[in-house]
């Protein structure tokens, strides 16, 4: 089965940006996969913000707008908008974050929703994979 459109969980971004292994080759090859076409991936836009606040202490500003410069070539933004949040805080899970990132997939018309932590999603209409799982369907 293959998938179109994907949102790509915070973590995964993270994953890439910092090298985090043994995590970061597949956050890398889904990156590059999407840039090349093989499918279009997107974040969520409060991802950004997310990001540059983790960041923020140990690189320069200008440094994580060159790396959100690189991101944008490769991946799309979801929306977050009021109905996004709505529906997400409708939803009463542990971590409003993935709730965020689950019902802007689905605003943003994904087919999947791709994150290391799966378990903490209560996959509703919206299949939840890995990186692993992602890549091998691709």
């Amino acid at each position: 089965m293959g998938f179109e459109k994907v949102l790509i969980d915070t973590n995964i971004c993270l994953d890439a940006i910092l090298y985090r292994k043994p995590f970061a080759n597949h956050a890398l090859q889904m990156i590059e996969a999407a840039e090349s076409g093989l499918y279009e991936g997107v974040i969520a836009a409060h991802s950004f913000d997310t990001i540059f606040y983790l960041l923020r202490r140990d690189y320069g500003k200008e440094k994580i707008y060159a790396v959100f410069a690189e991101l944008r070539k490769a991946l799309g933004i979801a929306d977050v908008t009021r109905d996004v949040v709505d529906k997400a805080l409708n939803l009463h899970w542990p971590d409003f974050e993935d709730a965020i990132q689950y019902q802007a997939a689905i605003a943003a018309g994904c087919q999947a929703l791709i994150t290391r932590n799966a378990r903490d999603f209560k996959q509703d209409s919206l299949p939840v994979l890995s990186p692993d799982q992602f890549l091998e369907q691709l």
